[in-house]
């Protein structure tokens, strides 16, 4: 059904051609086909491979300066030449560190994950990764430890609900909530005055939270929805709670949803560029 997806959509093509050179369907319908075709075009062929880049300012007590990347799907719809394509971008950011929240993969050969990823062992900035649900076979393959070993072999620092101490702040990264290993409290070991960043991919882990230690939370997951038509958009965003994108803020932490980067189900996107963001923390 993918590649059905996938290579069926050049259709749109010949359909164009179709319209503009035959006489034998009438004018109105030929120009209504011809837009359909065209918007068809920007929402399958050119919306999802402009990688936006957007900049959030957050006011907290400490300063940092993150890219945050989520939900490259990797696999079916995407290969290691759109990976390359976000490092080269990542790559010329003014940023002290890059934190991926993934889902990392859809349904990509366990075979080719070292090829598909390997142009990640260029990004010039300290990478920092934890697994969504579509790395943990919910759903997809069980591609789990190839995925932590191929990641780990390019250099990226897995957080396996754990944390990373910077000069400024705690970097606490937990896993797929999907799943229920999203460990949340670890942030007991913490109190409100100390500076933390939890790393997650799902918003529905923020949920779990029995305090207010975290100052600010990560993910994606949500996609934002990737074919954002109005009012109808939040219908399918697969959380339990009421998220969406964008910096929000929630009972127990100030929240950050990135809408990522790519798809699943369709290779679509309108009205929601695939996006890495620059979060300025000051």
């Amino acid at each position: 059904m993918h590649e059905i997806i996938l290579y069926g959509s050049y259709i749109v093509f010949p359909i164009i051609f179709t319209c503009f050179y035959t006489n034998k369907i009438p004018k109105l319908l030929r120009i209504i086909v011809i837009f359909l075709c065209i918007l068809f075009i920007w929402v399958r062929f050119i919306e999802p491979q402009n990688i936006s880049i957007q900049k959030t300012q957050i006011d907290l007590w400490f300063e940092t300066k993150i890219a945050l990347i989520s939900d490259l799907h990797i696999g079916i719809y995407k290969d290691e030449k759109f990976v390359e394509k976000i490092v080269n971008k990542v790559n010329t950011l003014d940023v002290d560190t890059v934190l991926i929240a993934w889902d990392l993969t859809y349904y990509p050969k366990i075979e080719d994950l070292p090829k598909l990823f390997a142009p990640l062992w260029e990004i010039n900035k300290p990478v920092y990764w934890v697994l969504g649900n579509h790395d943990v076979e919910k759903p997809g393959p069980a591609l789990r430890e190839e995925l932590i070993k191929v990641l780990s072999d390019l250099g990226l620092h897995y957080l396996n609900n754990e944390e990373v101490q910077f000069e400024d702040y705690n970097l606490l990264g937990l896993w797929s909530n999907w799943n229920q290993e999203d460990q949340v409290n670890l942030l007991e070991k913490y109190s409100e005055s100390d500076n933390v960043i939890v790393l997650a991919h799902n918003p529905d882990t923020t949920l779990n939270y029995t305090n207010k230690n975290a100052d600010l939370t990560v993910v994606g997951h949500t996609h934002g929805w990737q074919i954002r038509i109005p009012f109808l958009y939040k219908k399918v965003i697969p959380t339990h709670g009421d998220f969406d994108k964008w910096l929000t803020q929630e009972e127990n932490t100030l929240l950050f949803t990135t809408s990522g980067i790519w798809e699943t189900g369709l290779p679509m996107r309108f009205l929601n560029f695939p996006v890495i963001d620059i979060l300025e923390i000051q």
